[in-house]
């Protein structure tokens, strides 16, 4: 049988929409988290966190990191003595959004913070918010756990 370009034209449509809802369908299967679910009200106190991540700069390098034994230990300068100081340690995975944990800074008998990693492995961004004699600050810093 011999097809005329009319017919070749009808069915090279009718493959190309096809295809559309084929990817269409599999598109709207796919799950879509966003990075923040209440981004407007964040978007509303970016501020703040300019004026935190400006107070926190010249202690940026100084706070260290170290994993050990199960427990992730937050070392500050000495500037800030554990017993004035209140925050909170955000885990942030950008892989997945259940793998994300808040915790309060609790202090050891040494004066590093201690929070414990249990669950946790992968690469996360520690966002670290804390106030020090009323003022704020904010540091990130990116850590793997293993």
């Amino acid at each position: 049988m011999k097809w005329n370009w009319g017919t070749k034209l009808a069915i090279a449509m009718a493959a190309f929409m096809i295809m559309i809802i084929i990817f269409a369908t599999l598109m709207m299967r796919e799950s879509v988290d966003l990075v923040e679910k209440d981004y407007y009200p964040k978007g509303q106190a970016f501020q703040d966190l300019i004026q935190k991540k400006s107070n926190a700069e010249p202690f940026v390098q100084q706070i260290q990191l170290e994993a050990k034994d199960g427990v992730l230990q937050i070392h500050f300068p000495e500037f800030f003595t554990p017993s004035g100081l209140k925050g909170s340690v955000f885990f942030y995975n950008r892989v997945k959004d259940s793998g994300d944990m808040t915790y309060e800074l609790s202090a050891t008998t040494e004066g590093a913070f201690t929070v414990p990693l249990d669950g946790l492995s992968g690469r996360y961004i520690v966002k670290i918010d804390w106030e020090y004699e009323g003022v704020p600050y904010f540091v990130e810093k990116s850590f793997d756990i293993n």
